[in-house]
């Protein structure tokens, strides 16, 4: 016979929230520093949970972590009352005019965009009109800060990734030019266009970019990958040794031009822009700290950069 899930104490929803960063860690060890909590003691606080719920929710141990199918049924139904309570307490704070809670941010891993930082600026004036709202900042590639607010990991999230994911609004708060680049010691460094499109067409060694969903290049590149990068300051890296090929956001290499250390090919059809969103939940309550931070951000790149929108990217 199956026992019932009992009902839920303070002591059940602290276990839980264990829970969830040891997931979103990748296992114990990792999740020390998060929790503030030695190994033996987030295993022990997993077990009460266990034994709580009645029945195993993870598999940890020299084999490495792993969420068990209860686990992986778990942590979404946690979410969901996660979001919950966070979106109670918003809204009995607003009713009695405080903004407080917690606000979770993801951005993607190359998001000072600028001398001027908008994001930055948004998060200082955020800090200061709303002081008892605690923050929690988290940095991944592309694909991955969408996917975060979509499980609910985040409340919002930067990025320049936009699949059309269920339940989610994207926000286009700025834009993102990226170029072809090689570095010093490439065959292609100095070339100009018609030298720079000949090696491209026929030997250049091509990173690809494992951080964007879609990613379409010509045929003839794709056979030459020698190399994937899941994030852009990986492909930075590869392109600083001098081996390969590859497309950076022109702000990432632009110290690193100005240090004659990047090239960028003068091959028109690999200088694109794209659009970067601000992405949130759709949502039946009012999550009103991410509101309030969205705002900000949109402000703040609006004032940075004049930039009203309206885009249409040119791949």
């Amino acid at each position: 016979m199956t026992l019932p899930i009992p009902p839920l104490h303070d002591i059940d929803i602290k276990h839980l929230r264990l829970f969830k960063a040891v997931v979103e860690c990748g296992g114990l060890s990792a999740a020390e520093e998060a929790t503030g909590l030695g190994t033996s003691a987030i295993s022990k606080q997993l077990s009460d949970l266990e034994t709580r719920v009645g029945c195993q929710l993870c598999v940890r141990g020299r084999s490495g972590f792993q969420l068990t199918a209860e686990g992986h049924v778990a942590y979404a139904a946690m979410l969901r009352l996660l979001d919950a309570i966070d979106e109670f307490r918003e809204v009995l704070g607003t009713a009695k005019n405080q903004i407080r809670g917690e606000l979770s941010i993801w951005l993607i891993d190359h998001s000072a965009f600028t001398p001027a930082n908008p994001i930055s600026m948004a998060i200082g004036e955020f800090c200061e009109r709303y002081p008892q709202v605690t923050l929690s900042l988290n940095v991944a590639s592309p694909d991955l800060v969408e996917r975060a607010v979509a499980e609910k990991k985040a409340a919002l999230g930067i990025t320049i990734c936009k699949s059309n994911l269920p339940s989610l609004n994207y926000q286009v708060v700025s834009s993102e030019s990226a170029s072809m680049y090689c570095g010093r010691g490439h065959a292609a460094f100095g070339a100009d266009e018609h030298r720079a499109r000949q090696l491209l067409e026929e030997s250049a060694s091509y990173v690809s970019r494992g951080y964007l969903v879609n990613e379409t290049v010509p045929l003839s590149l794709s056979e030459r990958t020698r190399a994937l990068s899941h994030h852009v300051e990986g492909t930075l890296q590869l392109l600083l040794c001098g081996q390969f090929v590859g497309i950076v956001p022109d702000h990432i290499a632009e110290p690193w031009v100005e240090r004659d250390k990047l090239y960028r090919l003068p091959v028109p059809e690999w200088m694109s822009e794209r659009p970067v969103f601000c992405v949130t939940r759709e949502r039946l309550g009012v999550i009103r700290t991410a509101d309030l931070m969205q705002a900000l951000i949109v402000e703040t790149f609006q004032r940075t950069s004049g930039y009203e929108g309206n885009f249409e990217p040119t791949t």
